[in-house]
């Protein structure tokens, strides 16, 4: 184009100085005032044809700007975005009427809302408390943080951050961090302390009240009615102790697999609890494969199998125990089914937390210390298995356990 057009405007110069020079020559008397004219013009036109060019050159440099200008934005604009995305931080930029313009991948997921853009605040996350935050920051024009339990589409619990800025077109910003497994985890490690020290405290002030006793009065009548009780409240205590100590271990320490035969940990299971089986007069069976070898720790295993298998023999009055082992493929399922008491569905959530007990009278009167269940979910969960229970109250209870077979075949024993 601008070759084009200094080319038109030098032919039009040139026109011009031979029409001068035409009509110079015809008049005869002007002709020496025509040359000079004529050479003034083709040198303007000649001016005229450069600062087009130049100024084309500019206008040209100018779009090739602007268009480099255009295409950083649009690339800083995808990596701002492509980084709010990538956050596990739920972000909200709104106008001053808490209008949304803008948010990011997890926070249209924490709210099961894919395109809130235009939406209010409060259509969006259903919260009063969240939307007043925004309208807060952007009156106060400073930074606000508050703890917000939201209930939609299910109970969370964020940090939630809100600011402004003094540029035009004022925005509110606002930031969301989920906690709600800090805030269950707080939860759960201040019940295990408070679950330890009673757990602890119980049997020494019983072994302290029949210890005092004893040496109030020192007859062996009385020495033969609390020693044994003693007794019994020393072995809970070893027992606690024992249950704790093994917790922590399958909690910090990585698990040593080897090969394991499951399948012969299920016999050696019946054979050592068939007694108890029977003297409750339930019935104990078993189906599923004679061996099925798998890469497992062999004495985490056992404690897994009989753990659950007693807890079912020790919650069943009536009927009987029934285990199940399946062979998957990749995997193995283990099932222990109980035609006992069952388990309410307000405590299947938090059924293996430290100390919970369902019935506490019961299973402190049945020996137990509230940690076997945890114990064997952390087994199963470090050796990349899962354990899920189905159980409805005077219905019975199903634990269900998962487990990859693992490279047995690699593994030697030792």
């Amino acid at each position: 184009m601008s070759e084009i057009a200094s080319r038109r405007s030098l032919i039009i110069g040139i026109f011009l100085a031979i029409g001068v020079l035409a009509v110079g020559i015809a008049s005869g008397a002007w002709i020496w005032l025509a040359v000079p004219l004529a050479i003034g013009i083709i040198a303007l036109c000649n001016v005229l044809q450069r600062e087009i060019i130049s100024v084309e050159v500019d206008l040209a440099r100018k779009t090739d700007q602007n268009e480099t200008l255009g295409e950083i934005a649009r690339t800083q604009k995808s990596a701002v975005d492509a980084f709010a995305d990538g956050l596990e931080i739920g972000i909200f930029v709104c106008d001053d009427r808490a209008q949304i313009a803008y948010a990011n991948r997890f926070a249209q997921l924490l709210f099961g809302f894919e395109n809130p853009l235009g939406r209010s605040l409060l259509a969006v996350t259903l919260s009063v408390e969240l939307e007043q935050l925004a309208l807060n920051a952007s009156q106060e024009a400073s930074v606000i943080e508050t703890e917000i339990t939201f209930s939609f589409p299910k109970e969370r619990i964020c940090v939630a951050r809100a600011w402004t800025t003094t540029d035009l077109p004022r925005r509110i910003y606002l930031s969301l961090v989920e906690i709600t497994d800090l805030r269950r985890m707080e939860r759960i490690r201040k019940d295990f302390v408070a679950n330890v020290s009673h757990e602890l405290r119980t049997p020494m002030t019983v072994i302290r009240v029949y210890a005092e006793s004893m040496i109030d009065d020192d007859d062996k009548k009385l020495r033969a009615k609390y020693l044994p009780r003693i007794i019994t409240e020393i072995d809970r205590l070893t027992s606690i102790t024992h249950d704790l100590l093994v917790l922590s271990t399958s909690e910090s320490s990585p698990v040593r697999k080897g090969p394991c035969e499951f399948g012969g940990i299920i016999r050696y299971t019946l054979n050592l609890l068939a007694p108890q089986a029977k003297e409750k007069n339930l019935s104990l069976t078993y189906e599923g494969p004679e061996d099925l070898d798998i890469e497992a720790n062999a004495s985490q295993m056992t404690q897994v199998v009989v753990n659950l298998v007693e807890n079912a023999l020790k919650y069943t009055n009536e009927g009987g125990v029934d285990i199940h082992l399946t062979d998957l493929g990749e995997f193995i399922r283990f099932d222990v089914t109980d035609t006992g008491i069952g388990i309410p569905d307000e405590h299947l959530p938090r059924l293996f937390e430290r100390f919970y007990r369902v019935d506490k009278a019961r299973s402190r009167a049945g020996g137990g210390t509230g940690l076997g269940l945890s114990i064997v979910k952390h087994i199963v969960e470090a050796h990349g298995g899962s354990i899920h229970v189905d159980s409805a109250q005077n219905r019975g209870t199903t634990f269900s356990i998962v487990l990859p077979k693992g490279d047995f075949n690699s593994l030697s024993v030792g």
